[in-house]
């Protein structure tokens, strides 16, 4: 390997590490790495639509110990001193009652919604399980907060300190009521699809005028969620909560909560959406919502991950006649099916941003879809998808297998040179740059290739760690190629390093220093270009120690083929006595100088001519 070949892999690691840094918030301190408490199974996961009524979950009576139990804010029960006959007065008998649960589910997904509230207390994804393979709970009952906020008889209403009354059901729906007297009522209505992650909900209110304020015209809607720990790696799981979001005819824009964080959103958003690594809580206004402030925070116990929190204001006008439409988006962030909801929500995928979105957008993932249509093995379908990179940037690499046999042929020229210029680097520099010119070689054709295929290394970077194809997809012996392989786990943390061995990085890490000593062995580069060669690989092990398994497996893979592709070529396509004589006959013809080449050697002559009256006046007294 020459010497720009290494300046170029160099550049690549550095960078490379940089952007893992930055793509990686730091993460809070856990009290276990990856270890959740074990979520209780959760019955009702029946096949097709159905529709369910299950006793209240155990609470005492009131609402306030209802939420204390769940661990969510207390909230006073400011009417009970207020006249029964007053508009706060006849929401009293709705304050006290035991919560009933309501089950609506579909193929793919099984929600609770609960009488207290007339909320989504429970939201199950059929088709997925933890880690501990347990049912996966997006959020579990007591760790989301629903609630409406309006304004009655001078005084606060909160939907959620009160019981509602079915009045509609049927197999793929529920309509939640709070009637205070008759032809008056607040109403919340859910329908779920035959399939798919969308639950659909209307709030309505029907001749409240008398009972809200008339100046009412804005109602606000407080959606607050703790999500549990659902894969391997709980620390893992603390660097990617995100609360996206997006302005109506706008991009999608994301709040960071790797610390307690808050951001107000002053214009019209279409949606709020709570992310987590593979699967994501999305609030989406069938319009639009007027106004938002969100804010998260990470959760240090050992069951959950972050907490998210919502605050939307709604255009809600006229309390005698009022709906607004909304939809819950409950699901897997796979990119094809956010992509075809049309809202951007595909954005929350992290595919890296310019050029490396695109090539994951436009290249990676097509490929990937066409070869998982096979019914393949995933370890298999990343064999073959790296063979297809491979082939598709031979062109590049061959010419840097090109540039390094012409390199290994100048290399006794080479030697002389730094044996004659020892000690004077820049005049060596200058007549290897001569020599260069006069043989017709490109300095810079080893490092180039190297540098083009960038965008790729980047892109597939991003790609597997947040593919959730890969969730729980075993190979080998790694059981989880979205997640790390261990073959050890440590009795204790190594710093920057981990509690555990993965052995497809440690084949990574070897195979890279074996490729960059059988080139090291070619070029006979020595000194610092040859002690970084090796550095480099060993930078690049604590970094790929706990990311996916399933990149450390194509960077091993890219590494064999390339090793041997650059075998073969060297072996059976390029001949080293034909590309001497070529260099021979170079040297006898008359080259032209590039302009790069001549600003070169203007630099070097002037670095020299600054440098020989230092060299006359040396011993001297000042």
């Amino acid at each position: 390997m020459d010497r720009n070949s290494l300046i170029g892999l160099f550049l690549i690691g550095l960078i490379l590490m940089v952007y893992s840094y930055y793509a990686a918030p730091p993460v809070q301190d856990s009290e276990q790495n990856g270890k959740s408490a074990t979520e209780a199974p959760v019955a009702g996961n029946d096949q097709g639509s159905s529709f369910k009524e299950t006793k209240g979950r155990p609470t005492d009576d009131s609402i306030e110990a209802g939420l204390t139990n769940a661990g969510m804010t207390e909230i006073p029960d400011s009417s009970l001193a207020v006249d029964s006959t007053s508009a706060l007065g006849l929401f009293r008998p709705f304050r006290r009652g035991t919560p009933k649960d309501f089950i609506l589910q579909n193929p793919q997904i099984r929600v609770t919604l609960s009488s207290l509230g007339g909320s989504v207390a429970e939201v199950e994804l059929k088709e997925y399980t933890t880690y501990r393979k347990t049912p996966l709970l997006l959020f579990k009952i007591g760790d989301a907060r629903y609630n409406f906020t309006y304004s009655a008889g001078g005084q606060t209403l909160r939907t959620e300190e009160l019981y509602f009354s079915p009045a509609e059901h049927t197999d793929s729906s529920l309509v939640l009521r709070v009637e205070p007297r008759n032809g008056s009522f607040i109403e919340h209505r859910y329908v779920l699809p035959a399939t798919g992650y969308q639950l659909q909900h209307e709030v309505r209110r029907v001749n409240m005028s008398t009972l809200l304020e008339s100046n009412n015209r804005y109602t606000e809607l407080e959606w607050q969620v703790h999500t549990p720990s659902q894969e391997r790696d709980l620390e893992d799981e603390r660097k990617i909560p995100d609360i996206y979001y997006r302005y109506v005819n706008d991009e999608p824009d994301y709040l960071t909560i790797n610390k307690e964080e808050s951001e107000d959103l002053p214009n019209q958003v279409k949606w709020i959406s709570f992310r987590q690594k593979f699967f994501s809580t999305s609030l989406i206004a069938e319009g639009h919502f007027d106004n938002a402030k969100i804010s998260g925070r990470p959760l240090a116990d050992s069951q959950h991950v972050a907490e998210y929190h919502a605050s939307v204001t709604m255009p809600m006008e006229n309390p005698d006649n009022e709906r607004f439409a909304m939809r819950f988006y409950f699901g897997p962030n796979h990119f094809q099916e956010l992509e075809a909801l049309k809202l951007g929500l595909e954005k929350q995928v992290p595919l890296g941003w310019g050029i490396f979105g695109w090539v994951n957008r436009f290249i990676v993932i097509p490929v990937f879809n066409w070869l998982d249509s096979f019914s393949l093995s995933y370890g298999l379908i990343i064999l073959i998808l790296t063979l297809i990179i491979k082939v598709i940037l031979f062109p590049l690499t061959y010419q840097s297998y090109v540039s390094g046999a012409k390199m290994k042929v100048l290399k006794p020229e080479i030697d002389e040179l730094k044996s004659r210029f020892e000690s004077d680097p820049a005049r060596m520099q200058s007549e290897q740059m001569k020599l260069f010119q006069r043989a017709g070689v490109n300095p810079l054709g080893g490092c180039i290739p190297l540098l083009l295929q960038f965008p790729i290394l980047i892109a597939l970077f991003n790609f597997f760690p947040a593919s959730i194809e890969l969730r729980q997809q075993g190979f080998l012996w790694a059981d989880d190629l979205s997640s790390y392989d261990s073959i050890l786990d440590l009795p204790f943390r190594i710093p920057f390093y981990g509690a555990h061995v993965s052995l497809f990085t440690l084949l990574m890490t070897a195979s890279t220093l074996l490729y960059t000593h059988f080139n090291n062995q070619i070029s006979g580069v020595t000194g610092q270009m040859k002690t970084l060669g090796y550095i480099m690989p060993l930078m690049f092990l604590p970094v790929l120690n706990s990311y996916s398994s399933a990149l450390s497996y194509y960077y091993f893979l890219a590494n064999m083929i390339t090793f041997g592709q650059q075998w073969a070529v060297r072996r059976f396509v390029i001949d080293e006595e034909a590309i001497h004589r070529k260099i021979q006959e170079n040297k006898n013809k008359p080259v032209k100088k590039s302009r790069f080449q001549a600003k070169l050697e203007e630099m070097q002559r002037t670095a020299q001519q600054r440098q020989a009256p230092r060299t006359g006046n040396k011993g001297k007294g000042n």
